[in-house]
């Protein structure tokens, strides 16, 4: 398999000026959560996002109308390979809304400790299922 690394800042190796990126969540046109990080220079480490298995939820509505989901599936995975770029730290802002109607209702954010940034590409090697039939579908 071909491994490609995108550059590791859109700036490349020096930053100079900070530079803010902005990501916005969304659910049924609701905003979630909206989020501003400043960078301002390279991080001392590289973090551990990655470093550890996660769970994901993999779900697939069926193609029929009205029949539930056609895959769902909690799974563990951990990644086979891993590129990374520079990572970059500086400050973070967030901003969380209440959204009665989300699962997670009126969230709040105790500390903000910074923000990071750092292109990464994984290649997944399988994985475990956890359960099946997670989110209670028919």
């Amino acid at each position: 398999m071909r491994h490609a690394t995108l550059p590791a800042h859109p700036v490349g190796d020096e930053l100079g000026e900070p530079l803010d990126l902005v990501a916005l969540a969304a659910a049924a046109d609701r905003r979630l959560a909206s989020a501003v990080v400043r960078l301002r220079e390279p991080s001392e480490t590289n973090g551990f996002v990655n470093g550890h298995p996660m769970a994901y939820h993999r779900w697939l509505p069926s193609v029929e109308p009205g029949k539930g989901l056609a895959l769902d599936e909690l799974i563990a995975t951990s990644g086979a390979s891993f590129e990374g770029g520079q990572a970059w730290a500086g400050k973070a802002e967030i901003d969380l809304f209440d959204v009665p109607t989300e699962e997670l209702a009126d969230p709040t954010a105790e500390e903000v400790i910074g923000g990071y940034y750092r292109q990464v590409g994984v290649n997944w090697n399988g994985g475990t299922l956890l359960e099946t039939g997670t989110s209670g579908a028919e």
